[in-house]
Parts: structure tokens; C-alpha cells; sequence
């Protein structure tokens, strides 16, 4: 009777924990984000973070599934799952003061995300292969539960962005998570009850020898490539989106899925096809890299994830077809967690401090081709003949032409000729190779080859957690500009016009009417605020009697800025302006109410965008410390989102009333000072507002009210 409602526990117990995993991580990383910024490098500490918490729980099933008898192992688990549960329940609510001033912000991520998620996950990271395991010693085949759980695991990462956090305040989802966890043991406890008297997770005779070292090694290097690869590509997503859970979701979600496609009798038909696709599915990650194009949303998106499940479905299988037998499951498990640990180590810990670009990109992607030269893989026919062998070639060259168009059409003009010359080479190969071995070790070369040859002249290159930001100077040396991620945060002229407001901020644009403004309001003399120090050009706007300060999160920006071998803004104002280092909304809360007769918040001009500092509660952390009759400003220029209406009615929330503006310069302007498009949006009192009305602003139109409970922006994203 026992062995009876065994299976239906089983695959309850990991079904829920899986879901359950994969759901606190996101929301771990939502409720983490805001504290550093909103900057795209949380979410891939957090990936760091859960995988080492994942192998820490590897180890530990497989210390209790070789040591202790199920019923033991099981009480064990039953009690710890019990106070996991508790705690999370009783856990506090506020994060904010919980951050370590003064501490690496990853090593901040990493302690923050032990305090808040570290328990729950080794707890829910343990279940799989332990119940695998004694799944196995009851006399089953185990191998198919490790499908289900990555099953559930997609389930629980499509359902957070999707049903979760649009609907549940964020102290819900973190109640909700406690329940789960109850349930969780309470399922536990039924599968230790089913237990027959004795029974041990492992065999006492392992039917096979343990796999040699070398094998080991192979899995730890094939697990390594998908998870690098998996880091990598969220950054590159995030970086020029929005860093949010639901592009977090993606993926992720693609990296789950190959696993149950790989672990799946079915699904591993695929293997052949994903094996002969790798060199082309590499082109294509790498083009959007090398090109430093900007892509619309969805064909970057379609490039990147369908790309990367072709290589993670490709390694993944070859897992699959080189797992161990029954009696090493645990052992198996543990270096496929350690391969992803060491990959997602490098890319959140090791690659920003030992690299000034995002080299890791490029090597994980010639790692994937290194993967596919060492794995033995489908025969291919070495010459072009006629009949099927056509065919077949013809076949490998479509998604190589593919990736070698989109190259050529995205490449500098003035590269283009080489890369031309690189893409025949590489069809040529493709064409009468020798097969995977050398497709690979030729498409290598020509990624790391073009990758050196396209990498932009730069002065300056620094490299944070808050991403790269380059210094570049003009052809002519007529001015020097600072890009951060693909977006220009700021620009600067060395001749005669040194003074003047350039690029978003010109005099003629919308920050020239906000300027004007404050000169009537405030004749005598302003206290001004800016959230965001870019390169200090709106320091050009400030008045001998004015005092300006900024806030600025990321301490390379402050240097640059205050470098005046690149820009002189902050030197060259009437008084000194002061920057205090922090989060906006943070440092904000540390202030005297009343500080400000005008602020700006000038944080949104990358495509990042930190959705932390939209929400009705920033608004009244940004109220408080406006004087009577101050004014909010928003620079909300961004190539993928129409944030104006949602500030808008986030404002008028609070009882805020909003006009906007939207800037395009004429020829004359954009030559002149290189003015770029913008938009603007001022917030404040009606009669404040009223003189906005006068020189032509506009009433916004309706949008969705953002909270720190529900921030959804994706919803604000422009239509082609």
C-alpha cells in the first residue's frame, strides 16, 4: 500500500520544490535589485549566487544519500524543511537596511541574497537528486525525474513575470513562498513514511566503477559553456532593456527547457540537429556583440535565445548521453552544478574585475565551438557531391548565410569589406569542411580574429559593476563623449563651445525651459538636485548663487567626470558642484525634507532602466525633499520605452500634476552642439505647471500607475 502512493509523492515533492526554487529566485532578485541600482549585474550575481547555493545542496544530498538510510535522511530533511519554513514566514520585510556600506556591491549582493534566500534554497536545491536517489534504491529508474523537475522549474519561472508578480504584492509572494515550503514538508514527510525499513539511497555495490577523472572533467566543462553562456546573455539582454524578472525569464527558461529536451528519450532526436547548428547558432550571439548595432526588441531577442538553445540543447544532450550509471546519480548532479558554478563565477565575479570589455562573451562562445570539436558528434560527409551530400550542404550553409548577412549589414561600413572576406572563408568551410571538429576550430578563429578587428578606438575604457563606460574622442579631437553599455550618457566639445549644454541637454531643448524657469521662480539663487552625473553637463545650467548637488551610484562615472583630461563641466562651474556616491532614491531618503527647489532625475537616458526609481513610493521619497513650489524633472529619452505616461500618472498619484515635452533639434542645432532627441517630463503643483502650459508643454496621455509593489514596464514598451 506504502509503495502504492510512493510515486505520486515522489513526483509531487520535486515537482513542488522545483517550482518553488525557481520562484524564489526571481523573486530574490526582484526584491535585490532595487537596493543596487536596478543595474543588470544583480541578476547575474544572483545566478552566481543560486548556483553555488544549488551545488552546496548537491553536496549535501549526496553526503545523506550515500550516508543515511531513507528514513533517516528523511527525518533529517523533514525537520529542516520545518524551520525553513518558519524563518521564511517570520522573515523581515524591509531589505534597505540590510546593505553593507562600504562593501563590494557584488560581495553586497552575495551576503544580502545568504540572508534573504540562502536557507530556502539549499533546502529546495537538496530535492532532487536526494529523492532521485532513493528513487533509485527503491528499484526505479530515476533518470526521468530529472526532467520532471526541470519541468516544474519552467513552470515556476513562467508563471512568476506572467501570474505572479502582476498580481501579488510583493509581502504576498514572500508568505505565499512559506506556505509552499510547508507543504513541501509536509509532502516530505510522506515520502519518508513510504520507506521500507532499511532502505538506503545507494547501492551497497556500485554496478559500475566510479567515472575516471577525465570524465568528470568533461562534464564539468560541457555543464560550464550553457551557464556561462546563460549569464552572458541575460547582461546583454538587460543591459540595453530593462533589467526585470521577466527578461530574466527567457533565458532561463531556454536553459531548463533544453534540459528536459536533453534528459528526454524523445527530445534527445534533437541532439544531431542542435550538434550541426552550434557553429551558426555561435555566428549569430556574436554578431549583435561585435557589431555594437542597436537592434529592434524582438529581432535581438529571436538572435539571442534562439541561438543560445540551440548550443545549451547541443551540450546538454551530450550530459544526457554520457550519464553514469543509477549509482553515481548524486556524483553526476554535483559536477554539473560545479560546472555551472565555475561558469557563472567567471562571468559575475572574475570577468569585471579582470576585464575592461565583455570578453567573456567571446571566449564562452569559442568554449562552445572548443565543447563541439572535443564531443565526438554526427558524421558529416567531407566533399560536395551531388544528390544528398548537396543537400546536406546546402543545408549547413542556410543558417551560416543567415548569421553572415546579419554581420555584414550591422559591421562599420569600413569594416565590412573584411568581414565579407571572413564570412566566405566561413561558408567555404562550412561547405567542404571536414565536419563539426573543424567547422568549430575555423569558426573560432574567425570570432576571436573579427572580435580584436571590430573593437572600437576608444581613450578610456572602466569596467564596474554597473557596466563598462568608454571614453571616446571625436576623428577630429573637436570632442570627447563618454558611452555607457551602446548608450551616449554625455558629450563634451575642446574648442569654443566647451561651455555649452550639449546632446539631450542643450539650451534650446526641454532642460533649457526648465532653467528658465527656475530663473524666475528662484532670481536669487537655487538649490538643485540631479539624480544621475553622466559627464556633469547640466552643471553648465548652474549660477554663481546656485548650489547643485549629485547623486550618482556608480564611482567610475564620478571620476570621469571630475577627470578633466576628458571633461571639464563639473571644474568649470560658478561653485563647485557636490556628488555624493549612492543609489538616487536611497541617498534622497538620507536628507533633510525641504532640500531642493528643483530636481532632476536624469538616471533613464540608457535603456537600463531603473524601473526603482519610477514607483509611487520613490515620487514621495523625491516630494519630500522638494521646497514649496519645487519642481520634478524626468529625462525619460529612451530608444524602447514610452515611460511619459506612466510617470504621469504615477505622479498624479501623489496629487502631482505633469506636462511633457518631446524635443527634436533641427539640422542647424544637431550640427552645431550635437543635439540629440529627447524627452522631458516636469511634475509639481498646478500653478507651477501653469507656466509650462505657456510655452507649449503638453498634458501626457494615461498610463499604469508603477508601484514598488507592481513595477510591470514592459507593458511600456513601443510597438515597431
Amino acid at each position: 500500500m506504502k509503495d502504492r502512493y510512493s510515486q505520486p509523492l515522489f513526483i509531487a515533492a520535486i515537482g513542488l520544490s522545483a517550482f518553488a526554487l525557481f520562484t524564489l529566485e526571481l523573486l530574490a532578485g526582484r526584491l535585490v535589485l532595487p537596493i543596487f541600482g536596478g543595474t543588470p549585474s544583480v541578476w547575474t550575481t544572483a545566478l552566481c549566487f543560486f548556483t553555488a547555493v544549488v551545488f552546496a545542496g548537491y553536496a549535501y544530498a549526496h553526503w545523506i544519500a550515500t550516508r543515511l538510510g531513507q528514513r533517516a535522511g528523511g527525518a533529517v530533511h523533514v525537520v529542516l524543511a520545518a524551520i525553513v519554513a518558519v524563518a521564511t514566514l517570520t522573515a523581515p520585510r524591509d531589505l534597505g537596511g540590510l546593505r553593507f556600506p562600504g562593501v563590494d556591491p557584488a560581495l553586497n549582493v552575495l551576503a544580502l541574497l545568504a540572508i534573504v534566500a540562502g536557507p530556502p534554497t539549499l533546502l529546495l536545491a537538496t530535492t532532487t537528486p536526494l529523492l532521485s536517489a532513493w528513487f533509485s534504491g527503491r528499484g526505479r529508474d530515476p533518470w526521468w525525474l530529472y526532467a520532471v523537475s526541470n519541468g516544474a522549474s519552467l513552470a515556476g519561472l513562467l508563471a512568476y513575470p506572467f501570474l505572479i508578480e502582476p498580481f501579488l504584492p510583493l509581502s504576498t509572494q514572500r508568505s505565499a513562498l512559506g506556505w509552499l515550503l510547508a507543504i513541501f514538508a509536509v509532502l516530505l514527510a510522506g515520502v519518508t513514511a513510504t520507506a521500507p525499513p532499511g532502505t538506503r539511497a545507494a547501492r551497497p555495490q556500485p554496478a559500475t566503477p566510479k567515472p575516471p577523472l577525465r570524465r568528470i572533467a568533461a562534464w564539468l566543462f560541457v555543464a560550464a559553456v550553457p551557464a556561462g553562456l546563460l549569464s552572458a546573455t541575460t547582461t546583454a539582454i538587460a543591459t540595453d532593456q530593462v533589467s526585470t524578472p521577466l527578461l530574466w525569464v527567457g533565458p532561463l527558461a531556454i536553459y531548463l527547457g533544453s534540459f528536459v529536451v536533453a534528459f528526454s528519450e524523445r527530445g534527445r532526436r534533437a541532439l544531431p540537429l542542435a550538434e550541426k547548428l552550434v557553429p551558426a547558432a555561435v555566428t549569430v550571439m556574436w554578431v549583435p556583440f561585435v557589431a555594437r548595432a542597436s537592434w529592434p526588441v524582438p529581432v535581438l531577442l529571436a538572435a539571442l535565445l534562439g541561438a543560445f538553445a540551440v548550443i545549451a540543447v547541443a551540450m546538454h544532450g551530450h550530459l544526457a548521453l554520457s550519464r553514469p550509471d543509477e549509482s553515481h546519480l548524486t556524483g553526476f548532479y554535483l559536477a554539473v552544478s560545479g560546472g555551472g558554478l565555475l561558469a557563472t563565477a567567471f562571468v559575475a565575479l572574475v570577468a569585471p574585475v579582470v576585464f575592461s570589455g565583455v570578453w567573456e562573451f567571446p571566449i564562452l562562445l569559442v568554449a562552445a565551438l572548443v565543447a563541439l570539436a572535443m564531443l565526438p558528434g554526427p558524421a558529416w560527409p567531407s566533399t560536395v557531391g551531388p544528390g544528398g551530400t548537396l543537400r546536406a550542404a546546402g543545408r549547413r550553409l542556410l543558417p551560416f548565410a543567415v548569421a553572415g548577412a546579419l554581420l555584414l549589414l550591422t559591421v562599420p561600413k569600413a569594416s565590412a569589406p573584411f568581414a565579407g572576406i571572413v564570412v566566405a572563408l566561413g561558408a567555404l568551410v562550412i561547405a567542404v569542411g571536414s565536419g563539426p571538429r573543424g567547422l568549430g576550430i575555423a569558426t573560432g578563429v574567425a570570432i576571436v580574429t573579427l572580435t580584436l578587428m571590430f573593437s572600437p578606438p576608444y581613450l578610456l575604457r572602466v569596467r564596474t559593476f554597473f557596466g563598462i563606460t568608454e571614453i571616446r574622442s571625436a576623428e577630429n579631437g573637436s570632442a570627447v563623449s563618454e558611452i555607457h553599455g551602446t548608450t551616449l550618457h554625455g558629450l563634451q566639445f575642446t574648442d569654443e563651445r566647451r561651455a555649452e549644454p550639449t546632446a539631450y541637454f542643450v539650451r534650446s531643448g526641454p532642460l533649457g525651459d526648465v532653467f528658465a524657469d527656475l530663473a524666475v521662480r528662484r532670481p536669487e539663487g537655487a538649490d538643485i538636485g540631479v539624480v544621475g552625473l553622466g559627464v556633469g553637463t547640466i552643471a553648465a545650467y548652474e549660477r554663481p548663487t546656485d548650489a547643485m548637488t549629485y547623486f550618482e551610484v556608480d564611482r567610475a562615472v564620478i571620476d570621469l567626470a571630475q577627470d578633466r583630461r576628458y571633461f571639464t563641466y563639473l571644474a568649470d562651474a560658478p561653485s563647485a558642484p557636490r556628488v555624493v556616491l549612492g543609489d538616487g532614491r536611497l541617498s534622497l531618503t538620507a536628507l533633510p525634507a525641504r532640500s531642493f527647489d528643483l530636481l532632476i532625475l536624469d538616471a533613464f537616458s540608457s535603456d537600463a532602466v531603473p524601473a526603482h526609481l519610477l514607483t509611487r513610493e520613490a515620487m514621495q521619497a523625491y516630494v519630500r525633499v522638494l521646497k514649496p513650489g519645487g519642481v520634478l524633472v524626468f529625462q525619460l529619452t529612451n530608444r524602447h520605452f514610452d515611460l511619459t505616461p506612466a510617470v504621469a500618472e504615477t505622479a498624479g498619484s501623489i496629487g502631482l500634476a505633469a506636462r511633457a515635452r518631446a524635443y527634436a533639434p533641427d539640422l542647424a542645432e544637431s550640427d552645431r552642439l550635437a543635439a540629440l532627441p529627447s524627452r522631458w517630463l516636469v511634475a509639481g503643483a498646478d500653478e507651477a505647471m501653469a507656466r509650462f502650459d505657456e510655452i507649449g508643454w503638453q498634458t501626457p496621455a494615461d498610463g499604469p500607475v508603477l508601484t514598488d509593489d507592481y513595477t510591470s514596464i514592459l507593458q511600456l514598451m513601443r510597438r515597431p
